[in-house]
């Protein structure tokens, strides 16, 4: 995969990209928000977390202005990932997407927004997506803004969603219709 659009690049994950990824979530201030800080990475649980493709889906590098500054995963919708989202099942082609930006001094600057909307305009236009959801922890009002402003509209809360350091942190379900 590969899409540019104002500024920002779109990009595979690679190899070469573990040390930046390393980088990004040994911060405390991306692993508040992202994989917890509890969690301990290396350069091989990187490559053998990171290198497979999420249920048939994409694992990508974020760039702006030519420099690496974020991480994006999309895949598709399938199998118990309904009930985990308890989201009913249809013919529709559904997706989901996870992110964040690693790099703190790009928060707040619209970054993330941006690239919902790139990412989410390409699973309409070359995966035929008709909806893609979104679990954001309650506790990430940055977030839950950027992808409101994106489109997403908050569709029900799912309590104890997801362990995050050592707990059971409530998150919202967000919804974009394509």
């Amino acid at each position: 995969m590969r899409i540019e659009k104002d500024n920002i690049l779109i990009r595979d994950l690679t190899d070469d990209d573990l040390p930046i990824m390393l980088k990004w979530l040994t911060d405390e201030r991306v692993l508040e928000f992202y994989e917890g800080r509890d969690t301990a990475f290396t350069i091989k649980t990187l490559s053998e977390h990171y290198k497979e493709e999420p249920n048939g889906g994409s694992r990508v590098i974020i760039e702006y202005k030519g420099k690496p500054i974020g991480y994006g995963q999309v895949y598709p919708l399938k199998g118990g990932m309904f009930e985990e989202y308890d989201y009913p099942k249809s013919e529709a082609a559904m997706y989901a997407m996870d992110q964040f930006i690693g790099e703190p001094d790009h928060w707040d600057h619209g970054i993330g927004t941006a690239y919902v909307r790139i990412m989410t305009s390409y699973l309409k236009t070359e995966k035929a997506a008709d909806v893609v959801l979104l679990d954001p922890h309650k506790s990430n009002p940055r977030a839950v803004r950027a992808y409101e402003k994106a489109g997403f509209k908050i569709i029900r809360e799912l309590p104890e969603h997801e362990i995050f350091e050592g707990k059971k942190e409530d998150c919202w379900l967000m919804e974009l219709k394509l």
